[in-house]
């Protein structure tokens, strides 16, 4: 369960994660933690399992699965960010191609991914493939329309691309004319959109939650999209 004085810890890392590399780190290793927690209530164990950690940036969360005993391999489009982590490994490549075999991993992970990638019915249909079978995602996202949905846009993307990219290059001095995030495209994603998508694949959704929440926003029909700031998918493939 969420405490006070996670809440409190979440904000006093988040306010200062973009200050340094070092910052960012203890902002990763936070929310590795919080999704840890939620993990083992969801009874779903890595130790032991082999683990793709989807579009990794610096390895936080890599290097969590690691210290719980996966074996884990971390994939981005880049490797700037990225730091050697020992029982990790690291492999350049595309979320919508996974350079890897079908049936690989125990469990995959992808926070913050999908709101970043041009097709992201492929990214689905590749976890879907290179997950095995009873193999477990969880997958996480802010969904668009909620107040922090657009990243460094928020909340001017009430007000559209234009005016959300205006404000943000007078506010917060951002570079941007268009929703280009620093860590790609940025896309309207909803969490109608990705359960569809899941669906449409033959995956299962085993449950959607709202992260760090006492109250599950995202099930609540329409109003899920604009209340619930990072939706948690469970998915599961399952036996055929």
């Amino acid at each position: 369960m969420t405490t006070l004085k996670d809440y409190r810890e979440f904000y006093r890392v988040a306010k200062k994660r973009a200050r340094s590399h070092k910052d960012y780190i203890e902002f990763e290793d936070f929310q590795s933690n919080i999704v840890m927690r939620f993990l083992k209530k969801k009874r779903i164990n890595l130790h032991g399992k082999t683990v793709l950690d989807i579009g990794s940036g610096r390895g936080g969360y890599a290097r969590k699965f690691v210290r719980e005993g996966a074996r884990v391999v971390a994939l981005d489009i880049t490797d700037e960010l990225f730091q050697k982590i020992n029982g990790v490994k690291f492999v350049l490549g595309d979320a919508m191609k996974i350079p890897a075999k079908d049936n690989t991993f125990d469990f995959i992970f992808s926070s913050s991914i999908i709101e970043h990638v041009n097709k992201p019915e492929l990214m689905i249909r590749e976890i879907g493939r290179v997950l095995k079978n009873d193999g477990v995602c969880y997958l996480s996202f802010p969904p668009f329309w909620s107040p922090v949905g657009a990243h460094q846009f928020k909340p001017f993307h009430y007000l559209g691309e234009t005016a959300a990219t205006f404000f943000a290059r007078k506010i917060y001095k951002a570079k941007s004319h268009k929703y280009d995030d620093v860590y790609g495209k940025l896309h309207i994603r909803t969490i109608r959109l990705v359960k569809g998508l899941i669906k449409n694949n033959g995956l299962r959704v085993k449950s959607i939650t709202t992260r760090m929440s006492p109250v599950n926003f995202a099930k609540i029909p329409v109003l899920n999209e604009f209340l619930t700031w990072h939706v948690e998918f469970i998915i599961e493939k399952q036996s055929i």
